[in-house]
């Protein structure tokens, strides 16, 4: 082999120097390990070019490498090969493994990523064409399952990067319900979006963003009110309900409350600062967005609202609070008299 294989981990914590015209080949089951590596090429080079392994091939695969001319190559670009093994799997005869070294030996100026979202035994690194990819590569790394300790790591720091507190025993219950990491990655990324601006989350408001009914979330609420679509804000209203308790449903307006004046007041502030001429990639982290389908979903409904709408919206959510709060009002029917009262019109 080439190289010595490194872990995912290892590389995001001591990054190595990545040069034009390298091979990068990254191996094993945990997709998520291989996404963040991609966001660490992201981060470092700017945008990618996307290939799914299954609709290349040999022909293809030279001017994704991006080959030298005469004339010299081109600006490096990064070009990732994802689930390669589809790819490579399709290199059966003895010519078009050969073909493969050949291709990958020349001169080329982009940065390649060969993702192989799949374990591999030695077995297999002695035969081609994985035994030439590997001699080949520049750089070369394992993204294989994370044990349960890991993983209830990787869950603290998420939060706690965005400067929440997690208690041990919420901890546990994220892990206990979402088995599959990119699950996994979605939810904790929902979760940090409603509770920031807060010191701490508490395992009970994880339990109630994340159970009830099976088929809705509060965040699929929240994607309804915002998309304008008010018959289907009404029906996962009422989805949501189903099963809990009178003061469970109090407890879950409230949080309903909290998250639609969270995102009113982003939008706000983005419809603000876009008059101005700023794009809200450039402010996304000042408002709290930390991921890019945040971004994507603000922009979304920053074309949907306008500004008065907005200010209108900050009414009637006051009028819920002060209506439930002093005057004893039932929290279901005032908080269902918002959605009417913002979307039916």
């Amino acid at each position: 082999m080439a190289v010595k294989e490194i872990s995912v981990a290892q590389f995001l914590k001591k990054p190595k120097e990545i040069k034009p015209g390298s091979v990068i080949v990254i191996y094993g089951e945990e997709e998520l390990l291989h996404r963040r590596f991609l966001d660490f090429l992201k981060n470092h080079f700017g945008e990618y070019q996307f290939f799914h392994g299954e609709d290349i091939d040999l022909d293809d695969l030279k001017g994704i490498l991006g080959m030298k001319t005469l004339f010299g190559g081109g600006k490096s670009e990064v070009k990732v090969l994802w689930r390669a093994q589809d790819f490579l799997s399709k290199l059966r005869r003895k010519q078009q493994k050969e073909k493969l070294k050949k291709v990958l030996n020349s001169k080329f100026t982009n940065i390649v990523v060969f993702s192989l979202l799949k374990d591999l035994k030695k077995s297999d690194l002695s035969k081609e064409p994985y035994k030439g990819l590997f001699e080949r590569a520049d750089l070369i790394l394992t993204a294989k399952n994370l044990n349960r300790q890991q993983i209830a790591l990787m869950v603290k720091q998420k939060f706690l990067k965005a400067g929440i507190k997690i208690p041990e025993n919420a901890v546990r219950y994220i892990l206990e319900n979402f088995s599959s990491l990119v699950e996994l990655k979605n939810e904790l990324e929902k979760l940090i979006t409603y509770a920031q601006g807060k010191e701490k989350i508490t395992l009970e408001e994880i339990k109630s963003l994340l159970a009830g009914n099976p088929q809705y979330t509060v965040f699929d609420f929240q994607n309804a009110f915002f998309g304008k679509e008010l018959k289907k804000s009404l029906h996962i209203l009422e989805a949501l309900k189903q099963g809990l308790t009178q003061y469970e449903r109090t407890a879950l307006m409230f949080q309903l409350e909290g998250l639609i004046l969270n995102t009113t007041n982003r939008l706000l502030i983005a419809k603000e600062r876009t008059k101005k001429g700023e794009e809200l990639k450039t402010f996304a982290r000042d408002i709290g967005l930390y991921y890019p389908f945040q971004v994507k979903q603000l922009e979304n409904w920053l074309n949907l609202w306008e500004e008065k709408e907005l200010i209108n919206l900050l009414r009637e959510l006051y009028r819920f609070d002060l209506s439930v709060k002093t005057k004893f009002l039932p929290a279901e029917e005032e908080f269902k008299k918002v959605v009417l009262s913002v979307l039916g019109k």
